[in-house]
């Protein structure tokens, strides 16, 4: 395994495959990679062969139903398939995990200005996807990708913060406001 940046400072994970070694994942980018005990979690990306560049098919929903696994102990991958309804914001999302979920934030879906703001997570207990929070302009943050999210602990209780990121809106004046976010600029 090993890595290459591109010309738009992208990182690019890169992989060698073919018969006779062990698995490895497709080369991508704009994907996150997610540490829970001793493995780590990857899904998505940009630059995936033959990953549709529509909102959604069952072609990207049967290849976005599989999740990357690295075994840090035993220096393996392994693809294992998902349930439940992947996010569809495929690329440029955030990811971070609260013990044995991850949660992803936001995306872009490959065509048009298709930003999401959705919250999903994913259980590495039994590799399902659950929809939290839908994408919609009406409420929540704004349709964005190229954002990051953190975990903070507030008197005991956890709570995801998203910083960052850009998407049509991200650029507009944002009139109207969202209700409830709040805009620090």
């Amino acid at each position: 395994m090993f890595y290459e940046t591109t010309p738009t400072g992208s990182v690019l994970l890169l992989m060698a495959s073919g018969p006779g070694k062990d698995y490895q994942p497709v080369k991508r980018e704009e994907h996150s990679t997610v540490r829970v005990g001793d493995y780590l979690y990857m899904w998505g990306g940009r630059d995936q062969p033959g990953l549709p560049t529509v909102h959604n098919n069952e072609k990207k929903k049967s290849m976005c139903s599989v999740m990357e696994v690295y075994h840090l102990v035993t220096g393996r991958w392994e693809q294992k398939p998902t349930t439940g309804n992947p996010p569809l914001g495929v690329w440029g999302y955030a990811a971070v995990a609260i013990g044995n979920e991850i949660f992803y934030f936001g995306g872009y879906c490959g065509h048009d200005q298709c930003h999401h703001n959705s919250l999903y997570s994913f259980s590495v207990d039994n590799f399902n996807w659950k929809e939290l929070s839908p994408t919609t302009s009406r409420h929540g943050p704004v349709m964005k990708y190229h954002c990051d999210m953190i975990v903070i602990k507030v008197n005991g209780e956890d709570y995801l913060v998203v910083i960052g990121g850009e998407g049509e809106e991200v650029f507009s004046s944002f009139t109207p406001e969202q209700p409830g976010s709040m805009y620090i600029g």
